[in-house]
């Protein structure tokens, strides 16, 4: 049986509290700027592990009396929270280490951060691969699935502000490193923003998607001649796919909604979980060429 996204989502809160309590008190106990900074982005992961769980949550929820079309939009929703909860990290962890490039403070017992971050980097290599093998269909995983891929950069690039600390004796390599590490996050985080905001403004679905749903169309039946405004967007993994099929006017009524159910019945081949909206509007098939040249429309 397959794990809800809701599951997945709980899961992996679960493992990065787990990283982010650890990579904490050793951080404390070492005085390690960059485990610190590495420990803060774990916290950041469970908040935003956590948040994806209640979204997710909200956006299994059928439709009902308020909401028509359901509540898939809750999963875009959880998202954008997730890459501004990553996005405050960042600027946090940014201004502490710049504030230690003032001051800098010695690390002690570098040898047990390293240790404590070899162990995160194959922690976080786990729970990016059991991501990416739930969040085919799952907006807010596959955010979540990036940000993961994220941190193994940025806890290789803690592990070298430990080497270097160590074996040139000068923590502001520590610092510097903590300035690279929250520019990375503050990157990744903008570009979650930047995607969860244009799903959440029923951004139309890929051109590899999109081409899918044209080929269906066209290849169903001998009686289309066509089709015009096709929109599409998606929501928690639901394609949604609206257009007008052009059907031959010599066909019968009962005829074109056998077509029109067979074009549906094609696109769900290619999509199992997508909501059609076709209407059949027939044409005379003199008008074949032209509604053909206006068929792409999206």
């Amino acid at each position: 049986m397959a794990t809800s996204p809701r599951r997945v989502a709980l899961n992996v809160s679960s493992f990065a509290l787990l990283l982010a309590l650890a990579k904490g008190v050793v951080g404390f106990a070492t005085g390690s700027i960059a485990l610190l900074s590495s420990a803060l982005d774990s916290a950041g992961d469970t908040l935003a592990s956590f948040a994806n769980f209640i979204f997710l949550t909200i956006a299994a929820k059928p439709p009902d009396a308020g909401h028509h079309f359901g509540h898939g939009k809750a999963e875009h929703l959880a998202a954008l929270l997730q890459g501004t909860i990553i996005l405050g990290s960042a600027v946090l962890l940014g201004a502490h280490a710049i504030e230690r490039i003032r001051t800098p403070v010695p690390i002690e017992s570098s040898t047990i951060a390293i240790g404590v971050m070899v162990v995160s980097i194959f922690a976080t290599v786990a729970i990016t691969s059991y991501l990416r093998r739930h969040s085919s269909e799952s907006t807010a995983l596959q955010a979540d699935s990036l940000h993961y891929t994220s941190d193994i950069v940025s806890n290789l690039a803690t592990i070298g502000a430990l080497l270097l600390v160590r074996f040139t004796g000068n923590p502001l390599f520590d610092s510097i490193l903590g300035v690279s590490v929250a520019c990375w996050i503050g990157w990744n985080s903008l570009y979650l923003i930047w995607n969860a905001a244009n799903d959440l403004m029923d951004r139309a679905l890929p051109d590899a998607d999109v081409a899918a749903i044209i080929e269906a169309i066209e290849r169903a039946h001998p009686a289309i001649t066509g089709f015009r405004d096709l929109r599409t967007r998606r929501a928690a993994g639901v394609r949604f796919v609206d257009f007008e099929l052009l059907i031959d006017s010599r066909v019968s009524f009962e005829q074109a909604h056998e077509v029109t159910e067979l074009v549906k019945e094609r696109i769900r081949d290619a999509f199992p979980s997508v909501i059609i909206n076709a209407h059949a509007e027939p044409v005379c098939v003199t008008a074949t060429a032209a509604a053909s040249a206006t068929a792409p429309s999206r």
